[in-house]
């Protein structure tokens, strides 16, 4: 028996018996309810089902149920708080010190704990992603101006297909956009391209850089 279901017997049985042994049979009655109140709180977790009445009221309660429900949410919710707050305490880690960072990989590594957890919970593939997406942005971003720098780099004297690289106007280019471009100006692609290629659509895959176990 808990703490609480202790404090509940003391309170609800102790103080009326008490009464009821001082003052008067109809306050014995109390607490003789008062005794089987105390006692089915204190296995409220043994019953999936309570039906009764009260007063000429139904009354019913899932109760076990209801009960593994909630601190079954509050575990996932203690996951989450625990998934959200590791990379807080990184950051804090390497607050203020110069030449420091956090590899991408351990990044990667927390946001699919953080979409783990949110998946447990229920969210959608759809929510999470849009959650996930700054970052998952960003490094899909990266990927688009390695594969398009190579491509500028075999292809001396068309730099100026390329203008704009630096300055973001081309982050929002997919592999199709790229692949697009490449015949449109009949472009040639080296190994490097092609691996970054690779590179890209493993990322795009499984939300990892490559080279990390799946």
């Amino acid at each position: 028996m808990n703490d609480m279901n202790q404090k509940l017997i003391i309170a609800l049985v102790v103080i009326p018996i008490l009464l009821g042994i001082f003052r008067s049979p109809k306050e014995m009655g109390i607490a003789v309810a008062a005794i089987g109140l105390a006692l089915f709180f204190s296995n409220i977790d043994k019953f999936s089902r309570f039906k009764g009445t009260f007063k000429g009221a139904g009354l019913e309660a899932e109760l076990k149920t209801a009960v593994d429900e909630a601190y079954a949410a509050i575990e996932q919710l203690k996951d989450l708080g625990l998934s959200l707050s590791g990379p807080i305490v990184d950051e804090l880690a390497i607050s203020g010190r110069m030449l420091q960072y956090i590899h991408l990989k351990y990044k990667l590594e927390r946001v699919a704990k953080i979409a783990d957890t949110l998946r447990k919970l229920g969210a959608s593939q759809t929510e999470i992603e849009e959650a996930c997406s700054t970052i998952y942005g960003r490094v899909t971003n990266d990927h688009i101006r390695k594969t398009l720098h190579s491509l500028k780099n075999s292809n001396p004297g068309k730099e100026k297909l390329f203008e704009g690289i630096n300055d973001g106007k081309m982050d929002a280019w997919d592999k199709g956009k790229i692949e697009t471009f490449i015949k449109e100006y009949n472009l040639n692609k080296s190994e490097d391209t092609d691996e970054l290629f690779l590179d890209l659509d493993y990322f795009l895959k499984y939300r990892k850089l490559p080279g990390v176990p799946i």
